[in-house]
């Protein structure tokens, strides 16, 4: 049953560590970061004294470059925030990496919409008014 509670103890630390940080990006941080940047996730172990932050970041690939490395240089204050914010008894050393699973997403819907743009142009009459088969 421990572990049950410490799973729950290291979910619920994450989910406040990855909202902390997405209020820092919005209040804290004074340089604009290149490109739309999301806190995806934060995984850590048991003993909470570590975080992997994963950071969804839209725009090119030296944008997401830029960013990751800015977030990376800016970790301490960060992690200082944190420590304020949620008055922890270790503050997480923070780790950022780039989270692909939004990249990957909308590569899959823009391949979805190309096949369907195919698909009706190769059958013009079928789905376009199907209220006549009623």
């Amino acid at each position: 049953m421990k572990n049950m509670g410490d799973g729950r103890r290291i979910a619920r630390v994450e989910r406040e560590i990855q909202a902390t940080i997405a209020q820092f990006l919005i209040r804290g941080f004074k340089t604009p970061l290149p490109g739309l940047v999301t806190v995806a996730s934060v995984k850590m172990p048991a003993d909470l004294r570590a975080a992997k932050v994963y950071v969804s970041i839209l725009g090119d690939e030296k944008q997401q470059d830029e960013a990751l490395d800015l977030l990376q240089e800016r970790a301490f204050e960060i992690q200082n925030y944190i420590g304020k914010e949620l008055k922890m008894r270790y503050c997480p050393k923070l780790t950022f990496y780039l989270d692909h699973a939004t990249e990957q997403v909308l590569k899959v819907e823009k391949i979805l919409h190309e096949l369907e743009l195919e698909r009706k142009a190769n059958n013009p009459g079928e789905g376009s008014d199907e209220s006549d088969d009623e």
